[in-house]
């Protein structure tokens, strides 16, 4: 599925973007799901695979970054050494995507979310606490992720009740797609 952005429709918001920190992995160890499959993207990445993960996911809370990037320096992004990409299955179809950017100190949850037929079933309580089981297995000292008020309303909430801490908060401008 190719993904065509007309430029011309591309503007600018005011976002508050806020960043969380966890420090000591979760007690209570994930019962897998009988339903739920997640499986590593095998590298190299088609960019075109990868952004109909990105748009599914991200086209509601206004993803745009990466559908107007350049597709070798996309390319040359995700297929980075400290990359892991995941695809969650749910009942065998494709419902999401999970992107970890492995660091020295720290694993961040980059890109993290359900497609929309997906959220609102509890899947994504389930997916974050796999997506963070995953992050510490990496072997950081911190996990991080970020999210901003163009994301999932109870993203926020949902991240704070699952074990991270708010380390400060900022305004940023988007670009975002306009009507």
């Amino acid at each position: 599925m190719a993904i065509n952005i007309n430029k011309e429709k591309i503007g600018t918001c005011q976002t508050l973007v806020t960043y969380l920190e966890m420090h000591t992995p979760p007690a209570e160890i994930l019962v897998p799901a009988d339903n739920v499959k997640i499986t590593l993207l095998e590298k190299p990445i088609d960019v075109e695979v990868y952004r109909e993960h990105y748009y599914k996911v991200g086209e509601k809370h206004y993803w745009l970054d990466r559908l107007v990037m350049p597709d070798d320096e996309l390319h040359e992004l995700i297929n980075a050494d400290n990359i892991d990409i995941f695809i969650v299955s749910i009942d065998g179809a494709p419902a999401g995507y999970a992107e970890f950017i492995k660091g020295e100190e720290f694993t961040e949850i980059l890109y993290f979310g359900l497609y929309p037929e997906f959220t609102g079933k509890g899947y994504g309580k389930y997916f974050l606490r796999w997506a963070i089981e995953k992050a510490w297995s990496y072997g950081p000292k911190w996990i991080q992720l970020n999210t901003c008020k163009l994301d999932h309303p109870y993203a926020l909430t949902n991240y704070k009740n699952n074990g991270f801490t708010e380390v400060r908060s900022e305004y940023q401008t988007r670009r975002i797609l306009i009507d």
